[in-house]
């Protein structure tokens, strides 16, 4: 998923109607346990976007069983 299809999900902004894509920013609070989330540039509204956290929580388990898998064998060497 391209952050681009994230950011038009919430084009046009329910709070101000803003519906330029260039007037959005996507970004994720780490601090937060990487809660991804679209704001918008003109009301400088933020709207949290459950498709990104799907995906990040893809990636982050794709990321685990990559290390899991990859410490067995290392025992075995």
């Amino acid at each position: 998923m391209r952050i681009q299809e994230i950011i038009q999900e919430f084009v046009p902004c329910e709070v101000c109607g803003n519906s330029d894509i260039n007037n959005f920013y996507f970004h994720v609070f780490a601090h937060r346990g990487s809660e991804p989330y679209v704001k918008c540039c003109e009301c400088e509204e933020e709207f949290y976007s459950m498709s990104a956290k799907e995906v990040l929580l893809r990636i982050e388990r794709e990321r685990k069983e990559k290390r899991s898998s990859g410490q067995v064998i290392s025992k075995y060497f």
